[in-house]
């Protein structure tokens, strides 16, 4: 019989060990869950979230069967479609505002630094220098950052500080770059950006946005990335994706390039959730197809009856048994 853990003990080991400490400390990981069961599935993915959620983290939901997981800028576009980058950027905005000791203004359709100015009764001109300063030296040097990330996230706070007509068609311009919504770069070229998102450079703006994310003031990112859909191994032509032998590989191989550049996260976990075909070397779409994602997650040594939570791997079923 498979050793298993419930998903309600599973996400409690993942909350205490890894959310509220390790991750919110900085640190980064990779958990692959696999559900024995669909309820088992359904439990984990909802108490995933609600975890995250509590704790105050970012919780970015990714479907392979809607999001092609084998192209990691499709990736970062629905990571990047679920972001707030308007309010990301009032945040960041106010805690400028706060550490250049100024009171933060009360909300209005205003321009923030003229806000700024009437709340601390200052020159707006002064506000408006001292913010543009402090945003420069805050996220434009900011050289962890990738440097068209960093461009786009100081026109997004620019345009935040100005809040006129002009803010909103850099807002405008900058999330659908984000987002891939538009991929051309003729729309941004204009704030000095020059290069479109593309798997070439969407790992490292992936990195640059779970950073932006701690800049903003949150605790870290909460990635749920559900895998089922790699099961599927005949074409069911229903307008979603299909992964041929060859996508499912590269599906496998962008997963095993996260876990190699785990160094290169920052305050995130990333929980996947495969079918648990993925455990069935003979199977055709499990894990024994890519050996180099296999010798990365699987245990060495594995008792029958135990189960370590704190594996890269595990099983999760609804009907586990307390003691383990």
């Amino acid at each position: 019989m498979t050793a298993s853990i419930t998903p309600a003990e599973w996400a409690e080991y993942i909350r205490r060990e890894y959310l509220a400490s390790f991750v919110r400390e900085g640190g980064a990981a990779i958990k692959f869950c696999v559900p024995l069961e669909e309820q088992a599935r359904a439990a984990t993915w909802n108490t995933l979230d609600e975890i995250g959620k509590d704790l105050g983290f970012v919780v970015v939901k990714i479907d392979a069967a809607d999001t092609k997981v084998n192209l990691v800028d499709h990736l970062f576009f629905r990571v990047a479609g679920q972001i707030d980058w308007s309010g990301f950027a009032e945040r960041v905005m106010n805690r400028l505002c706060e550490r250049e000791s100024y009171k933060l203004p009360d909300a209005s359709q205003r321009p923030f630094y003229e806000r700024v100015a009437e709340k601390n009764r200052v020159s707006p001109d002064v506000v408006r220098m001292d913010l543009r300063r402090a945003l420069d030296k805050e996220v434009f040097t900011r050289r962890e950052l990738a440097k068209d990330f960093r461009i786009a996230m100081t026109q997004l706070c620019r345009a935040q500080l100005s809040g006129v007509e002009e803010g909103a068609t850099i807002v405008r311009a900058m999330t659908e770059w984000l987002t891939g919504r538009n991929p051309s770069v003729g729309a941004v070229k204009p704030y000095l950006i020059f290069n479109a998102i593309r798997r070439t450079n969407a790992r490292r703006l992936l990195e640059s946005l779970l950073r932006w994310v701690t800049i903003a003031g949150f605790p870290g990112t909460l990635i749920l990335i559900d895998l089922a859909r790699l099961a599927v191994a005949r074409n069911p032509h229903d307008d979603r994706p299909y992964y041929t032998p060859a996508s499912l590989l590269d599906a496998f191989e962008v997963l095993r390039e996260f876990i190699d550049s785990t160094d290169c996260l920052a305050n995130c976990l990333i929980a996947v959730l495969p079918d648990v075909s993925f455990l069935d070397d003979t199977s055709g779409r499990g894990i024994g197809r890519y050996q180099a994602l296999k010798l990365r997650i699987s245990d060495e040594v594995r008792a029958r009856e135990l189960v370590n939570p704190m594996a890269a791997l595990v099983r999760l079923s609804a009907e586990a048994a307390e003691a383990h």
